[in-house]
């Protein structure tokens, strides 16, 4: 493979960018993902371009890796990643927020009160003046949402307030 003359320059770009995405993805993982998500991808990409220069400039001694060891080891990487990569597809089922309020949503009235700080009729008594009468206070916030043909958040701020 024809040498691309990027020895040089690729090696440090691919250390800086790589300590970069690593740090970045540290981060995001154990602190918060807001303020690094957007320059964690877009240097990742700047990462990939660089691994690509290195390999490229590399290449006669990038072969050696291709040895059986080094193969099943790259395929094992590759199969942790994957399996991670489904795992989290799978498993994703939306931000914390979405979940807890998802969750609030199928909780019955009787479960939700004290949560609340209500005793039950209280906060039945609460939900009928503002025009969700309630049949029977096992029900879910879905299940009065749905009788009275509104939104589950009208309730939930009925409920919240």
């Amino acid at each position: 493979m024809k040498n691309l003359n990027t020895r040089q320059w690729s090696t440090p770009l691919t250390i800086g960018t790589g300590i970069f995405v690593a740090t970045t993805g540290l981060l995001m993982f154990f602190v918060m993902e807001d303020p690094f998500k957007f320059a964690h991808e877009l240097v990742g990409i700047g990462f990939s371009i660089a691994i690509v220069l290195h390999v490229l400039s590399n290449w006669q001694s990038f072969k050696r890796y291709f040895s059986q060891r080094s193969v099943a080891i790259i395929a094992i990487a590759w199969l942790i990643g994957i399996s991670l990569v489904t795992t989290s597809a799978i498993l994703s089922k939306g931000e914390p927020e979405e979940l807890i309020v998802t969750q609030i949503e199928k909780t019955s009235i009787t479960l939700l009160a004290p949560v609340v700080g209500m005793e039950v009729k209280e906060l039945v008594d609460q939900l009928s003046k503002d025009g969700f009468a309630v049949d029977d206070p096992e029900m879910s916030i879905e299940q009065l949402a749905d009788q009275h043909e509104a939104d589950t958040d009208d309730i939930l701020l009925s409920v919240f307030r």
